[in-house]
């Protein structure tokens, strides 16, 4: 019985993944704080504007749970999230 080959430049395909990974919670992150200015200027320009410390928490945990979303299931999750603007 032979020994398996081992896999060649595993730690580079590791680094690969994180890097793809990164970019695609960032995209993520991005897309939400774009959601979150566009309700916040929206609730601001019709008078019910809530406090600012209100208003950023929401807006990073909006962010972030984006973020986590389009790296879990990809790019066609942005999509859906700037189909819902309209």
């Amino acid at each position: 019985m032979n020994p398996l080959p081992p896999e060649p430049n595993s730690q580079e395909l590791k680094s690969e993944d994180t890097k793809i990974g990164m970019i695609r919670f960032s995209a993520g992150v991005l897309t939400g704080v774009i959601i979150a200015a566009v309700y916040w200027s929206y609730a601001d320009w019709f008078g019910s504007s809530q406090s600012l410390t209100t208003n950023i928490i929401g807006s990073l945990t909006l962010a972030i749970i984006c973020g986590f979303l389009t790296y879990k299931w990809g790019y066609k999750m942005i999509d859906i999230f700037l189909s819902s603007l309209s």
